[in-house]
């Protein structure tokens, strides 16, 4: 019997169906409840978490926890060394050597803050590269002291950087653009701060390229050189003849000025006076002649070299630079007589006799003086008495000028402040300042000239006259005239 045969008769039975589509809903909110709950579970378990395919300076983290990581952290530190090498440098630092620090906690936190979690879905598959986040540094000054002395050390050797510069055509006489040329020197910044890059990001190797070498400073497309080398053309278009009593001591020309025409920090063409200071002392130095040694012949023939005294050329050096230094600065070709503190009769070169034919010669090894007049005749001759050849008496050799003549005078000698001696005499005619000169001495009776200098009659330093022979030449000379006293 089925199940509608014990049913009321005159009633029906209708059957039920269930409705696909609440099915169907039910369905779905399960799977979305279930896909919720997956969501749910990995947002959670990602929380604190590193996602997969994550990365830091070399270093997997993926799926980490933040303990982990930072162990993970730590655990790289303990064994990591920096290499810095390339265009000559080769340096290995430890952690230690190179004053790593890191404060792994807080790196660790700052990678994990870019985690969601409730992103999941859409990084989980993603590459997360953290390196940006690995900030390792140097405790003090360690890393950069170290890098830097193995620079200096490098540069030691290197070629350092030339800036484009001017360059002197000797056939063309005139100036050109010589480029720049960078060389082998490092850049000690630079290679520190590649370190530093390196070091922050624990990574291991740091490679030195030609970025990190020293630079020059100017270019030869710099606008500045061309001005520059308008203004050395001017300066070596300078033909300068320099005279002394109208003898030619040298010529400012192109040659020499490109020795002293130097390009400077801000590319300018200037003129080094420190060069033009060098070449002007060696001028003045070469001819320079007071005191300076001369050779002459007299006119019995005897040739004599004199040295010493306050008689010659001096040139004014100062006055000299200046003249020079306007004439370069213009281009002149204009002649410049040099100036001179003190001059002498003539000049004729270094070396030789720069007075003239008026002089009175004191030959000190024959004890016996001349005087020349203007036409270069004997006109007056004597034997001497000179200074005791002691090292303290000795008559000073040089030449000199006449300073003066006084008739009568009295002679005073001291020794330090005391008064030694006070010697009343007719002629006095000084040519070492008012203490050293020629002068009558009476008391000299036993005769002039031989060797009674050195036997004991010599003089305090003057040139000892007979009292007739004194007035003679007191007669002839005159304030200025050439004093020559030599051996």
């Amino acid at each position: 019997m089925n199940q509608y045969q014990n049913a009321p008769r005159g009633f029906h039975v209708e059957h039920r169906r269930t409705n696909p589509l609440k099915v169907i809903g039910i369905m779905l909110a399960c799977a979305l409840a279930l896909l919720l709950a997956v969501y749910v579970s990995v947002a959670l378990y990602f929380s604190g978490r590193f996602m997969p395919n994550t990365t830091a300076g070399g270093m997997s983290l993926s799926l980490m926890s933040s303990s982990e990581a930072e162990q993970s952290l730590k655990n790289k530190l303990d064994d990591y060394t920096l290499s810095v090498s390339g265009q000559g440098l080769d340096l290995k630092l430890t952690a230690s050597e190179a004053g790593l620090a890191v404060n792994t906690s807080a790196v660790i936190d700052d990678m994990l803050s870019d985690v969601n979690p409730w992103l999941w879905p859409f990084q989980i598959g993603a590459q997360h590269d953290e390196s940006a986040k690995l900030v390792a540094g140097s405790s003090g000054t360690a890393l950069e002291d170290a890098v830097k002395a193995a620079v200096e050390q490098v540069n030691a050797n290197a070629t350092p950087p030339k800036n484009a510069t001017l360059a002197f055509d000797k056939a063309t006489k005139t100036f050109n653009i010589e480029p720049e040329s960078v060389g082998t020197a490092l850049d000690a910044d630079a290679v520190v701060k590649v370190a530093e890059d390196a070091l922050s990001a624990l990574n291991r190797r740091a490679a030195i390229t030609t970025d990190q070498l020293q630079q020059p400073t100017i270019l030869k497309t710099d606008e500045r050189l061309k001005s520059a080398i308008e203004t050395a053309n001017v300066m070596i278009a300078a033909n300068i003849p320099l005279t002394m009593d109208d003898y030619p001591l040298a010529t400012v020309d192109a040659d020499l000025v490109a020795q002293w025409i130097t390009v400077n920090d801000e590319a300018q063409a200037t003129l080094d006076e420190t060069a033009l200071g060098s070449w002007v002392d060696q001028l003045v130095q070469a001819n320079n002649t007071v005191g300076s040694a001369r050779t002459y012949t007299r006119a019995d023939g005897k040739q004599i070299t004199v040295k010493g005294g306050v008689y010659g050329w001096e040139i004014d050096r100062d006055a000299l630079l200046a003249a020079v230094k306007e004439g370069v600065s213009t281009g002149s070709t204009q002649e410049i007589a040099v100036p001179t503190v003190t001059h002498g009769e003539t000049f004729k070169g270094p070396g030789v006799q720069d007075w003239g034919k008026r002089y009175l010669d004191i030959d000190l090894s024959e004890q016996h003086a001349r005087f020349y007049d203007e036409s270069g005749a004997l006109v007056w001759e004597s034997d001497i008495i000179t200074g005791i050849p002691d090292g303290t008496h000795d008559t000073p050799d040089g030449v000199y000028w006449m300073n003066r003549k006084e008739s009568p005078s009295t002679l005073k000698g001291y020794d330090g402040d005391t008064q030694i001696y006070e010697t009343p005499v007719q002629y006095w005619m000084p040519f070492v300042g008012g203490a050293i000169g020629l002068h009558d001495a009476e008391w000299q009776t036993s005769g002039f000239g031989g060797t009674k200098y050195a036997d004991g009659l010599g003089s305090h330093g003057c040139v000892n006259l007979p009292p007739d022979k004194a007035g003679e030449l007191y007669a002839i000379v005159q304030g200025g005239d050439v004093v020559v006293s030599h051996w």
